[in-house]
């Protein structure tokens, strides 16, 4: 996929981003086209080859019409995880490996709800850290709103799932 100047996209390992420039540049020698993202939340700059973008696995930011469909996901009824923790990793990790946005709300909301009946392992809370952070920092760069206020309607939608109340 193509993209250009000031379009929102995720990529994979970093989060979201807008795309601040493409430029020649050459590192070893060899002449490339690469996008340069800026992603705000962690203060960084990215650059990805433009030939090797979807091989990265950078995706398009969801458009901001998708945002009730997330909210839904994240406020729907939790699927249950797999007790053994190895097990629960590979499934966890799968899915979190998509990159797609509603997979990461899936994995957000079965490890809260997980956690609120067994212990999380470390690798557990650092998937949810992760997963909360990158819904939030998604969510703030295409809604427009602050990073606090994504932050807090994600928690709202787990709050409802958790309570049974899905919208």
């Amino acid at each position: 996929m193509q993209y250009g100047i000031g379009d929102k996209v995720v990529h994979p390992r970093y989060g979201p981003g807008r795309i601040a420039g493409i430029q020649q540049w050459e590192p070893g020698g060899e002449a490339n086209c690469y996008y340069v993202i800026e992603i705000p939340q962690q203060g960084l700059t990215v650059r990805v080859p433009v030939l090797k973008a979807d091989e990265v696995g950078m995706r398009p930011a969801m458009p901001p019409s998708r945002l009730p469909q997330l909210l839904g996901t994240l406020q729907s009824t939790p699927r249950r995880l797999p007790d053994d923790h190895k097990m629960r990793q590979e499934q966890i990790g799968a899915e979190f490996r998509t990159g797609q946005v509603l997979d990461l709300a899936m994995v957000v909301r079965d490890l809260t709800w997980h956690g609120q009946h067994a212990r999380l392992t470390k690798s557990d809370v650092d998937y949810l850290r992760l997963g909360q952070d990158l819904l939030a920092a998604e969510m703030s760069l295409v809604s427009g709103e602050g990073l606090t206020e994504s932050s807090q309607r994600i928690g709202s939608a787990i709050a409802a799932a958790l309570a049974g109340k899905a919208a």
